[in-house]
C-alpha cells in the first residue's frame, strides 16, 4: 500500500541496508566499478561487513534522486538506516509494525540502538496504542510516536450483500504461535459439537501449518474446517463475502525465540470490518482497540477458548445479530481505517519531518 499510495522517488527492499532498490536495480556494490572498490576497501582492508560497500552505494542512490526524507519500516531497518540519514542530513522516519517493538530478544539485541533511534530521528509511527507504551517503557521520545492504525480500500473489501444460511467462520494470517490458529480450532471443535453444519476456514501458511492441519484431524473436524492456503487480496475478499464472523485468537507467546512477540492491529481484520463483518478476537495489542465488543464484534481474553466458542455459537445462533455488528464494523472501519486514511497521514508525518529539518 505505502508503494502504491505514497509518492517515492526510490523504494528499496531488504536488509540490513538494502539488497535491491526500485528505480535504479538492485543494490549489488559488486556490479559497478565503484562498487567493487568500496567492497575491496571496507571488506578487505576495514575487515567489515558487507553493509558496508552496500551504505555508500546507497548513499549514492540518495543523492542521486535527492531524496527530502526516509520512511524505514521495522525498527532494526530503522537502526540501520540512521548513520547513513545521518551523513546525508536526510530525516528519518521509522514505522513498527508489531515483533519489532514487542518480541523480548529483538528489543534486548537493540535496547541501546533503540533509544539512540528515539533520540535522533524525526519521528516514529506505531500501529496501536499497546505499541506506543512498549516504545515509551524502552526510553523513546512520547513527542516523537504518532499513532497511524493501517487502512484497507473499501472498494475491494465491499459490504456484505447476504450472510450465509449455515456459519461459516474466517480466519486468516501466518500459522505461527502469536496468531495461536489451534486455539481457533479448539473453539471451533466447541462450536461445531453443537451444529454440525458449522465450518471454519483457515488460511495462510506458517511452522504451525503442518501441527494444526493435524490437530484438525484427529478432533474429527478434517471435512468441517478448510486450509486453503496463501491467498490473494482478492481471493481474501472472496471468502470474506461468504463468512459469518471473522475469528482471530492472538496470544502473547511466553516461552521460546518469539517470547513476547505480538500483533500490531491486524490488517485481516481491518478487511474483514470494511467487508461488513463481525470480528471475534482477543484483548491483545491493538485488537481491542479497533473490535468494540458487542458492538463490531466480541473480544475474549487470551488462551480463553470457552469465551471464544461462546462469542462464535451466539453469531452462529443469529444471523440478525451477525449482520448488526457488521454493519457497526463497516461504518467505524469507513470512519477510522480506509487506505486514503492512513496514507494521508503517512504523509502529514513525512511532510511534517521534511519541514522540522529545514
Amino acid at each position: 500500500m505505502q508503494m502504491e499510495g505514497l509518492p517515492c522517488v526510490l523504494r528499496i527492499h531488504g536488509g540490513p541496508v538494502a539488497s535491491e532498490t526500485i528505480p535504479g536495480g538492485q543494490i549489488q556494490p559488486l556490479r559497478s566499478l565503484r562498487g567493487i572498490l568500496d567492497t575491496a576497501y571496507w571488506c578487505g582492508l576495514k575487515h567489515r561487513r558487507w553493509d558496508g560497500p552496500q551504505a555508500a552505494e546507497l548513499k549514492r542512490r540518495l543523492k542521486k534522486y535527492r531524496v527530502e526524507v526516509v520512511l524505514a519500516n521495522f525498527g532494526p531497518t530503522g537502526v540501520a538506516l540512521l548513520p547513513v540519514c545521518q551523513e546525508l542530513s536526510i530525516p528519518l522516519v521509522v514505522h513498527f509494525h508489531g515483533y519489532d517493538a514487542h518480541t523480548k530478544s529483538v528489543v534486548e539485541a537493540h535496547r541501546s540502538h533503540y533509544q539512540r533511534l528515539g533520540r535522533e530521528c524525526a519521528g516514529m509511527v506505531v500501529v496501536s496504542h499497546k505499541m506506543q507504551a512498549a516504545l515509551a517503557n524502552l526510553g523513546m521520545p512520547v513527542e516523537k510516536i504518532t499513532l497511524a492504525r493501517y487502512g484497507v480500500n473499501p472498494n475491494l473489501f465491499e459490504a456484505k450483500i447476504e450472510f450465509p444460511d449455515r456459519p461459516v467462520f474466517f480466519g486468516i494470517g501466518r500459522f505461527v504461535d502469536k496468531k495461536a490458529p489451534y486455539l481457533t480450532l479448539l473453539a471451533f471443535q466447541k462450536v461445531h459439537e453443537k451444529i454440525p453444519s458449522a465450518r471454519l476456514i483457515l488460511a495462510g501458511d506458517g511452522v504451525l501449518f503442518e501441527a494444526t492441519r493435524n490437530l484438525a484431524k484427529v478432533q474429527g473436524l478434517e471435512t468441517a474446517v478448510e486450509f486453503p492456503g496463501v491467498l490473494t487480496p482478492k481471493q481474501v475478499a472472496a471468502y470474506l463475502q461468504s463468512a459469518s464472523a471473522f475469528v482471530q485468537h492472538s496470544i502473547t507467546p511466553e516461552f521460546g525465540s518469539d517470547a513476547g512477540d505480538s500483533e500490531g492491529t491486524p490488517v485481516a481484520m481491518l478487511e474483514a470490518m470494511m467487508c461488513g463483518l463481525p470480528v471475534i478476537g482477543t484483548r491483545h495489542a491493538g485488537i481491542g482497540e479497533v473490535v468494540e465488543h458487542g458492538v463490531t464484534g466480541y473480544v475474549v481474553e487470551e488462551r480463553d477458548v470457552n469465551d471464544m466458542a461462546a462469542a462464535m455459537l451466539g453469531i452462529a445462533a443469529s444471523p440478525m445479530l451477525a449482520r448488526q455488528l457488521g454493519r457497526a464494523a463497516r461504518e467505524q472501519a469507513l470512519k477510522n481505517n480506509t487506505s486514503e486514511i492512513y496514507l494521508n497521514k503517512l504523509k502529514n508525518i513525512l511532510a511534517s519531518a521534511v519541514r522540522n529539518t529545514i
